[in-house]
């Protein structure tokens, strides 16, 4: 019985489509805290102009939700090129080694 089997190119595309999910789904996470830290900051800030709360609280607030704010969307940044990164050198690695060794610099 014959089995089918796969080329590398196939493989390989399979692999990077999954490796590439992973990077979207952290970076959708980091920025949905980042956006939970950007509504913290804009309640805070709004509770420093109420009467009603101690400006101590408020003010805490608007920094604790900047601070995760800029944390997390940094972070997603981070995330999104750590996997451009990731995917440029798998691209690097599959071309021909004519054409890679070409581009590539020579070792002295």
């Amino acid at each position: 019985m014959h089995q089918y089997r796969k080329t590398r190119d196939e493989v390989s595309l399979a692999e990077l489509q999954r490796d590439a999910d992973r990077p979207l789904v952290a970076c959708s996470l980091w920025l949905h805290i980042g956006f939970i830290g950007a509504a913290a900051l804009a309640v805070g800030l709004l509770q420093l102009f109420d009467a009603e709360t101690t400006w101590l609280s408020a003010l805490a607030l608007a920094f604790s939700g900047a601070v995760l704010a800029a944390a997390g969307w940094r972070r997603a940044r981070t995330v999104l090129e750590d996997a451009e990164r990731a995917s440029s050198r798998h691209a690097r690695g599959r071309m021909p080694s004519r054409i890679s060794s070409a581009i590539e610099p020579r070792a002295r």
